[in-house]
């Protein structure tokens, strides 16, 4: 099943108010990427199942993470923005569909709806995806993809 990212903005920042905080994550970050992987064009039948479950699996980490009192005021914006960041890594990574394990035009796909400058510009996205590439380096099913993963590396450091 495709995920939808309408949550972002009909759910989440609705119950953890963060409009114009300097760490309002779900807005410009949750949504504007939910929406750009979900309308990548020609993935590969594995580079959309990887992110099915990658987009689910982010939205599901952030539930039980939303205030428990239903007042959307009491949400530390720092605190969710930073633990929706750390969900990434996992995310993105998990072992029923791993990015590691995609083919390289997936992976080229992915980079390119990241919007690479800006990625690289923003310390916490550089982390997660230098993060996220060392750990597809080693990880032996990712032979395919070692060239690309291998330039991301020296493009982050």
């Amino acid at each position: 099943m495709t995920p939808t990212c309408g949550v972002y903005t009909s759910c989440f920042a609705d119950r953890c108010a963060c409009d114009g905080s300097p760490f309002e994550y779900f807005k410009s970050y949750g949504a504007k990427y939910c929406t750009a992987f979900l309308e990548l064009p020609g993935l590969s039948a594995k580079g959309a199942a990887w992110r099915n479950a990658t987009l689910k699996c982010l939205q599901e980490k952030i539930v039980p993470l939303l205030p428990k009192d239903g007042q959307s005021k009491s949400c530390n914006c720092q605190q969710m923005q930073l633990s929706a960041f750390d969900s990434h890594v996992a995310c993105y990574t998990q072992p029923s569909a791993s990015i590691c394990e995609l083919d390289v035009s997936d992976w080229q796909k992915i980079l390119a709806a990241t919007d690479p400058v800006k990625t690289l510009q923003d310390q916490k996205s550089r982390k997660q995806l230098l993060v996220v590439a060392r750990m597809c380096l080693v990880d032996p099913v990712a032979v395919q993809a070692k060239d690309v993963i291998q330039k991301v590396i020296d493009k982050l450091k």
